[in-house]
Protein backbone atom coordinates (compact mmCIF):
# COMPACT_ATOMS: atom_id res chain seq x y z
CA UNK A 1 0.00 0.00 0.00
CA UNK A 2 2.73 2.53 0.86
CA UNK A 3 4.46 1.62 -2.39
CA UNK A 4 1.35 2.31 -4.42
CA UNK A 5 0.84 5.61 -2.59
CA UNK A 6 4.45 6.63 -3.16
CA UNK A 7 4.21 5.72 -6.84
CA UNK A 8 0.99 7.71 -7.22
CA UNK A 9 2.50 10.63 -5.36
CA UNK A 10 5.62 10.72 -7.48
CA UNK A 11 3.55 10.18 -10.58
CA UNK A 12 1.41 13.18 -9.67
CA UNK A 13 4.46 15.30 -8.93
CA UNK A 14 6.03 14.29 -12.22
CA UNK A 15 2.89 15.33 -14.06
CA UNK A 16 2.94 18.69 -12.31
CA UNK A 17 6.61 19.18 -13.16
CA UNK A 18 5.93 18.30 -16.78
CA UNK A 19 2.98 20.69 -16.90
CA UNK A 20 5.07 23.48 -15.36
CA UNK A 21 7.90 22.80 -17.81
CA UNK A 22 5.46 22.84 -20.71
CA UNK A 23 3.95 26.12 -19.52
CA UNK A 24 7.43 27.61 -19.14
CA UNK A 25 8.37 26.39 -22.61
CA UNK A 26 5.34 28.16 -24.03
CA UNK A 27 6.20 31.49 -22.45
CA UNK A 28 7.09 34.13 -25.05
CA UNK A 29 10.75 34.76 -25.70
CA UNK A 30 10.34 37.92 -27.77
CA UNK A 31 8.14 41.00 -27.79
CA UNK A 32 7.91 43.18 -30.87
CA UNK A 33 6.97 46.83 -30.35
CA UNK A 34 5.97 49.51 -32.85
CA UNK A 35 6.92 52.97 -31.56
CA UNK A 36 4.61 55.66 -32.96
CA UNK A 37 6.30 59.05 -32.56
CA UNK A 38 4.48 62.37 -32.89
CA UNK A 39 7.63 64.22 -34.04
CA UNK A 40 11.05 63.34 -35.42
CA UNK A 41 13.55 61.30 -33.45
CA UNK A 42 15.68 64.41 -32.89
CA UNK A 43 12.98 66.19 -30.84
CA UNK A 44 13.74 66.03 -27.08
CA UNK A 45 10.52 64.18 -26.14
CA UNK A 46 11.11 61.51 -28.77
CA UNK A 47 14.80 61.27 -27.89
CA UNK A 48 13.93 60.57 -24.26
CA UNK A 49 11.50 57.84 -25.35
CA UNK A 50 14.05 56.16 -27.63
CA UNK A 51 16.84 56.38 -25.02
CA UNK A 52 14.59 54.71 -22.47
CA UNK A 53 13.51 52.04 -24.93
CA UNK A 54 17.17 51.27 -25.66
CA UNK A 55 17.84 50.76 -21.96
CA UNK A 56 14.84 48.42 -21.68
CA UNK A 57 16.04 46.47 -24.72
CA UNK A 58 19.41 46.00 -23.03
CA UNK A 59 17.82 44.97 -19.71
CA UNK A 60 15.69 42.23 -21.37
CA UNK A 61 12.69 42.25 -18.97
CA UNK A 62 11.39 38.73 -18.29
CA UNK A 63 14.34 37.50 -20.37
CA UNK A 64 12.63 38.81 -23.50
CA UNK A 65 14.28 39.89 -26.70
CA UNK A 66 12.70 43.31 -27.23
CA UNK A 67 12.50 44.48 -30.84
CA UNK A 68 11.31 48.00 -31.71
CA UNK A 69 10.48 49.72 -34.99
CA UNK A 70 9.63 53.44 -35.16
CA UNK A 71 7.46 55.64 -37.34
CA UNK A 72 8.05 59.38 -36.96
CA UNK A 73 5.95 62.53 -37.41
CA UNK A 74 2.63 60.79 -36.83
CA UNK A 75 -0.34 62.87 -35.85
CA UNK A 76 -3.18 63.50 -38.33
CA UNK A 77 -2.66 60.04 -39.85
CA UNK A 78 -2.40 58.22 -36.51
CA UNK A 79 -5.34 55.87 -37.08
CA UNK A 80 -3.88 54.70 -40.37
CA UNK A 81 -0.46 54.10 -38.81
CA UNK A 82 -1.86 52.13 -35.85
CA UNK A 83 -4.09 50.06 -38.13
CA UNK A 84 -1.32 49.34 -40.64
CA UNK A 85 0.98 48.08 -37.88
CA UNK A 86 -1.82 45.96 -36.39
CA UNK A 87 -2.81 44.41 -39.73
CA UNK A 88 0.67 43.02 -40.29
CA UNK A 89 0.13 40.69 -37.33
CA UNK A 90 3.81 41.11 -36.45
CA UNK A 91 3.56 43.48 -33.47
CA UNK A 92 2.62 42.66 -29.88
CA UNK A 93 2.55 46.24 -28.59
CA UNK A 94 1.89 49.44 -30.52
CA UNK A 95 3.22 52.21 -28.29
CA UNK A 96 2.28 55.82 -29.06
CA UNK A 97 4.16 58.64 -27.35
CA UNK A 98 1.34 61.20 -27.19
CA UNK A 99 -2.44 61.78 -27.40
CA UNK A 100 -3.65 58.96 -29.63
CA UNK A 101 -6.88 58.03 -27.81
CA UNK A 102 -9.12 58.86 -30.78
CA UNK A 103 -7.06 56.74 -33.17
CA UNK A 104 -6.69 53.84 -30.75
CA UNK A 105 -10.40 53.82 -29.92
CA UNK A 106 -11.20 53.22 -33.60
CA UNK A 107 -8.68 50.40 -33.97
CA UNK A 108 -8.39 48.50 -30.69
CA UNK A 109 -11.61 46.48 -30.97
CA UNK A 110 -10.51 44.96 -34.27
CA UNK A 111 -7.28 43.64 -32.73
CA UNK A 112 -8.04 42.47 -29.16
CA UNK A 113 -4.81 40.48 -28.90
CA UNK A 114 -2.60 43.52 -29.50
CA UNK A 115 -1.76 45.97 -26.72
CA UNK A 116 -2.15 49.64 -27.66
CA UNK A 117 -0.49 52.38 -25.59
CA UNK A 118 -1.02 56.16 -25.47
CA UNK A 119 0.84 58.72 -23.41
CA UNK A 120 0.18 61.98 -21.63
CA UNK A 121 -2.53 64.60 -21.74
CA UNK A 122 -5.29 64.77 -24.34
CA UNK A 123 -6.11 61.10 -23.79
CA UNK A 124 -8.86 59.30 -21.89
CA UNK A 125 -9.16 55.88 -20.33
CA UNK A 126 -10.42 53.32 -22.86
CA UNK A 127 -9.83 50.10 -20.96
CA UNK A 128 -9.54 46.63 -22.52
CA UNK A 129 -6.35 46.50 -24.62
CA UNK A 130 -5.72 50.30 -24.60
CA UNK A 131 -3.24 51.35 -21.90
CA UNK A 132 -2.51 54.93 -20.81
CA UNK A 133 0.79 56.08 -19.31
CA UNK A 134 1.95 59.52 -18.15
CA UNK A 135 5.45 60.92 -17.76
CA UNK A 136 5.43 63.61 -15.06
CA UNK A 137 8.69 65.54 -14.52
CA UNK A 138 7.33 68.02 -11.97
CA UNK A 139 9.70 66.91 -9.22
CA UNK A 140 12.95 67.62 -11.14
CA UNK A 141 11.35 70.83 -12.48
CA UNK A 142 10.73 72.01 -8.90
CA UNK A 143 14.43 71.62 -8.08
CA UNK A 144 15.41 73.55 -11.21
CA UNK A 145 12.98 76.27 -10.14
CA UNK A 146 14.75 76.50 -6.80
CA UNK A 147 18.03 76.92 -8.68
CA UNK A 148 16.52 79.65 -10.88
CA UNK A 149 15.12 81.45 -7.85
CA UNK A 150 18.54 81.51 -6.22
CA UNK A 151 20.49 82.43 -9.36
CA UNK A 152 18.28 85.20 -10.79
CA UNK A 153 19.54 88.74 -10.41
CA UNK A 154 16.52 90.45 -11.93
CA UNK A 155 13.95 88.41 -9.95
CA UNK A 156 12.20 87.72 -13.26
CA UNK A 157 12.01 84.02 -14.08
CA UNK A 158 10.48 82.93 -17.37
CA UNK A 159 9.38 79.86 -19.28
CA UNK A 160 8.85 79.23 -22.98
CA UNK A 161 6.60 76.23 -23.50
CA UNK A 162 4.68 74.48 -26.26
CA UNK A 163 0.98 74.16 -25.38
CA UNK A 164 -0.87 74.57 -22.08
CA UNK A 165 -1.26 70.81 -21.70
CA UNK A 166 -1.30 68.78 -18.51
CA UNK A 167 2.11 67.25 -19.19
CA UNK A 168 3.70 70.67 -19.68
CA UNK A 169 1.74 72.53 -17.01
CA UNK A 170 2.85 70.03 -14.36
CA UNK A 171 6.47 71.00 -14.89
CA UNK A 172 5.83 74.73 -15.30
CA UNK A 173 3.81 75.03 -12.11
CA UNK A 174 6.44 73.09 -10.19
CA UNK A 175 9.28 75.18 -11.69
CA UNK A 176 7.71 78.48 -10.65
CA UNK A 177 6.70 77.07 -7.26
CA UNK A 178 10.31 76.04 -6.67
CA UNK A 179 11.61 79.49 -7.66
CA UNK A 180 9.19 81.29 -5.33
CA UNK A 181 9.83 78.89 -2.46
CA UNK A 182 13.42 80.17 -2.18
CA UNK A 183 12.85 83.72 -3.48
CA UNK A 184 9.43 85.31 -2.73
CA UNK A 185 10.37 88.30 -4.92
CA UNK A 186 10.31 86.23 -8.11
CA UNK A 187 7.90 87.31 -10.85
CA UNK A 188 7.01 84.63 -13.39
CA UNK A 189 6.54 84.99 -17.13
CA UNK A 190 5.14 82.29 -19.39
CA UNK A 191 4.81 82.10 -23.18
CA UNK A 192 3.14 79.20 -24.98
CA UNK A 193 4.25 79.12 -28.63
CA UNK A 194 1.24 76.94 -29.62
CA UNK A 195 3.44 74.38 -31.37
CA UNK A 196 5.15 71.20 -30.22
CA UNK A 197 8.32 72.24 -32.01
CA UNK A 198 8.94 75.61 -33.70
CA UNK A 199 12.45 77.08 -33.16
CA UNK A 200 11.57 80.42 -34.78
CA UNK A 201 8.61 81.03 -32.48
CA UNK A 202 10.59 79.83 -29.49
CA UNK A 203 13.49 82.21 -30.23
CA UNK A 204 11.08 85.13 -30.63
CA UNK A 205 9.40 84.29 -27.32
CA UNK A 206 12.77 83.99 -25.58
CA UNK A 207 13.90 87.38 -26.90
CA UNK A 208 10.67 88.98 -25.71
CA UNK A 209 11.07 87.52 -22.23
CA UNK A 210 14.67 88.70 -21.98
CA UNK A 211 13.54 92.18 -23.05
CA UNK A 212 11.01 92.05 -20.20
CA UNK A 213 13.77 91.32 -17.69
CA UNK A 214 13.94 87.52 -17.48
CA UNK A 215 17.44 86.22 -16.82
CA UNK A 216 16.50 82.61 -16.00
CA UNK A 217 14.22 80.82 -18.51
CA UNK A 218 12.83 77.28 -18.60
CA UNK A 219 13.09 76.30 -22.27
CA UNK A 220 10.48 73.60 -22.68
CA UNK A 221 10.44 74.31 -26.40
CA UNK A 222 13.95 72.89 -26.78
CA UNK A 223 15.48 75.95 -28.47
CA UNK A 224 18.54 77.66 -27.00
CA UNK A 225 20.11 79.90 -29.67
CA UNK A 226 19.00 83.14 -28.01
CA UNK A 227 20.07 81.87 -24.58
CA UNK A 228 23.57 81.28 -25.92
CA UNK A 229 23.73 84.62 -27.69
CA UNK A 230 22.58 86.59 -24.65
CA UNK A 231 24.46 84.34 -22.21
CA UNK A 232 21.57 84.08 -19.79
CA UNK A 233 20.66 81.05 -17.70
CA UNK A 234 18.27 78.61 -19.33
CA UNK A 235 16.95 75.20 -18.31
CA UNK A 236 16.46 72.20 -20.55
CA UNK A 237 13.76 69.59 -20.66
CA UNK A 238 13.33 65.85 -21.33
CA UNK A 239 17.03 65.24 -22.12
CA UNK A 240 20.31 66.88 -21.13
CA UNK A 241 20.42 69.92 -23.43
CA UNK A 242 23.80 71.30 -22.33
CA UNK A 243 25.63 69.84 -25.33
CA UNK A 244 23.57 72.15 -27.57
CA UNK A 245 24.07 75.23 -25.37
CA UNK A 246 27.01 74.72 -22.98
CA UNK A 247 27.21 78.37 -21.89
CA UNK A 248 23.58 78.87 -21.02
CA UNK A 249 22.03 75.59 -19.88
CA UNK A 250 22.16 75.60 -16.08
CA UNK A 251 20.48 72.21 -15.76
CA UNK A 252 17.99 69.93 -17.49
CA UNK A 253 15.04 67.97 -16.13
CA UNK A 254 15.52 64.64 -17.85
CA UNK A 255 12.66 62.17 -18.13
CA UNK A 256 12.94 58.40 -18.10
CA UNK A 257 10.24 56.28 -19.69
CA UNK A 258 11.88 53.14 -18.32
CA UNK A 259 9.36 52.42 -15.52
CA UNK A 260 6.42 53.10 -17.84
CA UNK A 261 7.82 50.83 -20.57
CA UNK A 262 8.62 48.13 -18.02
CA UNK A 263 5.08 48.38 -16.64
CA UNK A 264 3.59 48.04 -20.12
CA UNK A 265 5.72 44.98 -20.87
CA UNK A 266 4.74 43.51 -17.48
CA UNK A 267 1.04 43.89 -18.35
CA UNK A 268 1.62 42.25 -21.71
CA UNK A 269 3.65 39.43 -20.14
CA UNK A 270 1.03 38.73 -17.48
CA UNK A 271 -1.71 38.47 -20.09
CA UNK A 272 0.31 36.28 -22.43
CA UNK A 273 1.58 33.88 -19.76
CA UNK A 274 -1.79 33.42 -18.01
CA UNK A 275 -4.10 33.46 -21.01
CA UNK A 276 -6.01 36.41 -19.54
CA UNK A 277 -7.52 39.16 -21.66
CA UNK A 278 -5.99 42.61 -21.58
CA UNK A 279 -7.69 44.66 -18.87
CA UNK A 280 -6.25 48.18 -18.90
CA UNK A 281 -7.08 50.54 -16.03
CA UNK A 282 -9.02 53.66 -16.98
CA UNK A 283 -6.62 55.93 -15.09
CA UNK A 284 -3.13 56.72 -16.41
CA UNK A 285 -0.12 55.02 -14.89
CA UNK A 286 2.81 57.19 -13.86
CA UNK A 287 5.86 56.94 -11.63
CA UNK A 288 7.61 59.26 -9.19
CA UNK A 289 11.21 60.42 -9.17
CA UNK A 290 11.92 57.86 -6.44
CA UNK A 291 10.63 55.19 -8.82
CA UNK A 292 13.04 56.23 -11.57
CA UNK A 293 11.01 58.71 -13.63
CA UNK A 294 13.76 61.26 -14.25
CA UNK A 295 16.61 63.34 -12.90
CA UNK A 296 18.25 66.76 -12.78
CA UNK A 297 21.46 67.03 -14.80
CA UNK A 298 23.64 70.11 -14.25
CA UNK A 299 24.89 71.68 -17.49
CA UNK A 300 28.45 71.17 -18.68
CA UNK A 301 29.33 74.85 -18.53
CA UNK A 302 27.69 75.45 -15.17
CA UNK A 303 28.98 72.49 -13.16
CA UNK A 304 32.17 74.30 -12.07
CA UNK A 305 30.66 77.76 -11.52
CA UNK A 306 27.46 76.84 -9.70
CA UNK A 307 27.64 78.51 -6.26
CA UNK A 308 28.21 76.11 -3.38
CA UNK A 309 25.02 77.12 -1.59
CA UNK A 310 23.01 76.40 -4.74
CA UNK A 311 24.71 73.01 -5.14
CA UNK A 312 23.92 72.11 -1.53
CA UNK A 313 20.33 73.27 -1.87
CA UNK A 314 19.94 71.18 -5.03
CA UNK A 315 21.46 68.05 -3.45
CA UNK A 316 19.41 68.42 -0.25
CA UNK A 317 16.20 68.99 -2.19
CA UNK A 318 16.79 65.98 -4.45
CA UNK A 319 17.45 63.75 -1.46
CA UNK A 320 14.34 65.00 0.35
CA UNK A 321 12.08 64.46 -2.66
CA UNK A 322 13.43 60.99 -3.37
CA UNK A 323 13.02 59.97 0.28
CA UNK A 324 9.48 61.31 0.43
CA UNK A 325 10.35 63.95 3.05
CA UNK A 326 9.51 66.72 0.57
CA UNK A 327 6.34 66.55 -1.50
CA UNK A 328 6.00 68.43 -4.81
CA UNK A 329 2.42 69.21 -5.77
CA UNK A 330 1.21 67.84 -9.09
CA UNK A 331 -0.55 70.96 -10.42
CA UNK A 332 -1.95 70.53 -13.94
CA UNK A 333 -3.63 73.94 -14.24
CA UNK A 334 -2.67 76.39 -16.99
CA UNK A 335 0.09 78.78 -15.96
CA UNK A 336 -0.29 82.55 -16.14
CA UNK A 337 2.29 85.35 -16.02
CA UNK A 338 2.46 87.54 -12.93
Amino acid sequence: MPGKFTTALFGGLSALVLMAAAAQAENPTKVKIAGVLSAGKEAPWETSFINSMNRVIAARPHGLDVEVEYTENVYDNAEQVFRTYAETGEYDIIFGDTAYADAIEKVKGDFPNIMFVMSGSGNRGLGDNAYWVFVHAHEPAFVMGEMAGKLTKSNVVGAVSTYPAEDTNDQLNAFFAGAKSVNPNVKQKITYIQSWYDPTKANEATSAQIAAGADMIYQMSGTFEVCEQKEIGCFGNYVDMSAFAPKSVVASATVNWDPQIDWVIDQWWNAKTTGAKFDAPKDPKWFTWKEGSGDVVVGQGWAAKLPEDVKKMMDDSIAAIKSGAKQVELDLSEVKSD
